[in-house]
C-alpha cells in the first residue's frame, strides 16, 4: 500500500495523462457543465446586482441542482475511465449519465439530501465537525453506484457508513489533495481558462476514489473470515487417520508433500504548460 504523498502524486499524474491525451473528449464531456456554470453565474449576477425577481432566483437554484447532478454523473464516467471499463466515445451521451439510469438519479438525489442534512446537523455543534463529516461522507454516492453496477442492493445509510469507514485515515489526505489545486485555481482566474482545470481536478478526485476502493477491496479479501484456510501438517507431526484401525505406510508418509496455501491476498507546484 502506497503512502499518501506517493498516492497523491500518482493519481494527479494519471489524471493529467488522461486529460492531455484526450482533451477533446473531456471538453465535450464537460461542455454542458460549463454552460450551466455560466448560466448560474449570470443568474446570480442579475439577482445580486440588478435586483431581479423571485422567479429568476428560483431558476438559478434549480439550475444549481441540475448542475450538481450532472457533475456526479460525469464523475461516474471519470471513475470508469480510470478503471478502463468505458471507452472514450460518445461524450455528449456520457455527460447526461445521471439521467440515463433511474437508480443512479434517485440514489444520487437521496444521498445528496441525506448527506446535506447530516452534515448540517454536525455543523450546528461547530464548523470543524461539519467539515470533517463532509469528508467522511464524500464517497457514499460512488460506493452506492458501485453496488448498483454489481447487482447488489445497498441502503443509503449503509453507503454512508461504508464511506465513513473508507475515509478513516484519509480525510486529511483528501484535504491536502484538494488544497494542491489552489495554485491552479489562481492561475485559472488570472491566466488559464477553466476548461482545462476543472476536468483535471474532477479526474483527480475520481482517481482518488478508485485508489481507495481498490485498497478497501484488498483489505476485505485479506480479512474475510469465511475464506477457507488450509493447514498443512509438518513432516514431524503424525497425522491421525480417519480409519482408527489403519496406519499410514512409510512409503505414503515419505511421498506426502505439503501443498502451499494460496491466499488472495505534488504536492505539485502549478505551472503553465
Amino acid at each position: 500500500m502506497m503512502d499518501a504523498t506517493t498516492r497523491r502524486k500518482t493519481i494527479k499524474a494519471e489524471a493529467k495523462q488522461l486529460l492531455n491525451r484526450n482533451f477533446k473528449f473531456y471538453l465535450v464531456l464537460f461542455l454542458p457543465i460549463f454552460i450551466l456554470q455560466l448560466v448560474t453565474f449570470g443568474s446570480n449576477f442579475a439577482d445580486g446586482v440588478l435586483n431581479s425577481n423571485f422567479e429568476q432566483s428560483n431558476l438559478a437554484w434549480i439550475i444549481s441542482i441540475v448542475l450538481s447532478l450532472l457533475m456526479v454523473g460525469v464523475s461516474f464516467v471519470l471513475i470508469d475511465l480510470e478503471r478502463g471499463v468505458t471507452e472514450l466515445k460518445e461524450p455528449v451521451s456520457k455527460s447526461f449519465t445521471i439521467f440515463n439510469s433511474w437508480d443512479y438519479f434517485i440514489g444520487t438525489l437521496a444521498l445528496t439530501i441525506l448527506i446535506g442534512i447530516m452534515t448540517m446537523l454536525w455543523s450546528f455543534l461547530l464548523l470543524v465537525p461539519g467539515i470533517i463529516k463532509g469528508y467522511s461522507y464524500s464517497q457514499a454516492i460512488y460506493i452506492y453506484r458501485d453496488y448498483l453496477d454489481q447487482g447488489q442492493k445497498i441502503g443509503f445509510m449503509e453507503a454512508i457508513t461504508l464511506s465513513r469507514e473508507m475515509m478513516d485515515g484519509h480525510k486529511w489526505e483528501m484535504f491536502v489533495l484538494q488544497l494542491s489545486f489552489i495554485g491552479w485555481a489562481l492561475l485559472c482566474i488570472l491566466i488559464l481558462p477553466i476548461l482545462g482545470v476543472e476536468p483535471y481536478y474532477q479526474q483527480t478526485m475520481a482517481n482518488f476514489y478508485v485508489k481507495l476502493s481498490m485498497e478497501a477491496a484488498e483489505a476485505d479479501e485479506e480479512s474475510d473470515p469465511e475464506e477457507p484456510v488450509v493447514v498443512t501438517p509438518s513432516t514431524d507431526e503424525q497425522t491421525p487417520s480417519s480409519d482408527a484401525g489403519s496406519q499410514p505406510s512409510s512409503d505414503d508418509t515419505d511421498s506426502q508433500a505439503a501443498t502451499p496455501t494460496d491466499k488472495p491476498d505534488d504536492d505539485e507546484t502549478p505551472k503553465q504548460e
